[in-house]
């Protein structure tokens, strides 16, 4: 409001280390059950004693001005985060276990090659998640985990005028299925493959 100009960092490089304790978290408990002679596999919410998390976070931007037109409009873009978990559960018949807690994943990372001119703005982006553990088993040879996965997507967008913007958006060019597996990766239980799909859309503002 005092009418200076604000000038946006070319350049951003940050970094930070984060510690979290959790207590009575929950999880989905697997286990085998009988029914009228037939055994089934049940799930079961469950309470979790405690659980530790630390980790760290990178990131980096960097707006590529100073190349020759066309190319100033290029920017690049990752980040990177490693949490370390470690949960304490109690599973059949009060047996202590220690997990990483459900549902986190230990490597989590993006990389994006920008780019933003004359109202026109795209990304081409690597988006990547390393494995988690999803459902607690009886014992470690029975937890399910999901498996790591690395997919290419696309977004580009531009302005027509001060109200109206059209856009599309490509998710995973590379066909990545999702795939569970039980124990260890050479043990699958599910593979599910989507192939590409996108989505395509005008933006008025008034």
């Amino acid at each position: 409001a005092d009418g200076r100009e604000v000038v946006l960092a070319e350049r951003v490089v940050s970094g930070g280390f984060f510690y979290k304790r959790l207590s009575d978290f929950i999880f989905p408990f697997r286990f085998e059950t009988d029914r009228a002679g037939d055994s089934f596999d049940a799930i079961q919410p469950r309470n979790g004693d405690h659980a530790d998390l630390f980790g760290l976070e990178l990131v980096f931007q960097n707006n590529l001005r100073f190349l020759p037109k066309p190319f100033d409009g290029l920017g690049v873009y990752a980040n990177y985060t490693y949490t370390d978990s470690s949960a304490r559960i109690f599973a059949t018949d009060g047996v202590t276990r220690k997990i990483a807690l459900p549902g986190q994943n230990r490597h989590v990372g993006n990389a994006a090659v920008t780019y933003e001119k004359r109202g026109f703005s795209g990304a081409l982006s690597l988006n990547y998640h390393g494995r988690s553990l999803e459902e607690v088993g009886e014992d470690p040879v029975t937890d399910i985990f999901i498996d790591r996965h690395l997919q290419l997507d696309l977004s580009l967008g531009q302005q027509i005028n001060e109200h109206f913007r059209v856009f599309a958006q490509f998710v995973n060019l590379t066909d990545e299925p999702l795939r569970r597996y039980q124990g260890a990766p050479g043990f699958p239980v599910q593979e599910e493959y989507y192939s590409w799909w996108g989505t395509f859309g005008v933006k008025i503002d008034f």
